[in-house]
């Protein structure tokens, strides 16, 4: 019988597809892949990300009150989320966008 308790993703985590742009792609060095989260929540993607990405992620995407940076948007199948504390199920498509700036 296999040990549960030795695998270091707790029960709550969901498998994601994660797509990503512009920053989102630089920082995580690729464009979309598969994630298994440490949670269930928005909040927890980001924490894996940034744990897969050699903590550069955190850093550029959230500011002092934890909350994510205006110049990044999340969406999760098609509707954007303003809030971290979003759930996230097995099977659900992230999209991680930058916002252009330009003139």
């Amino acid at each position: 019988m296999e040990n549960y308790q030795s695998k270091k993703i707790p029960l709550s985590s969901v498998l994601v597809t994660v797509n990503a742009f512009g920053l989102w792609q630089m920082m995580l060095g690729t464009k979309r892949r598969q994630v298994k989260t440490s949670g269930s929540t928005l909040r927890d993607l980001i924490q894996t990300l940034n744990d897969l990405s050699m903590g550069k992620l955190v850093k550029e995407v959230l500011v002092a009150d934890d909350a994510l940076d205006p110049k990044f948007k999340i969406f999760v199948n098609g509707n954007v989320s303003d809030s971290l504390s979003t759930k996230l199920a097995d099977g659900d498509e992230v999209l991680l966008f930058s916002v252009i700036d330009g003139g």
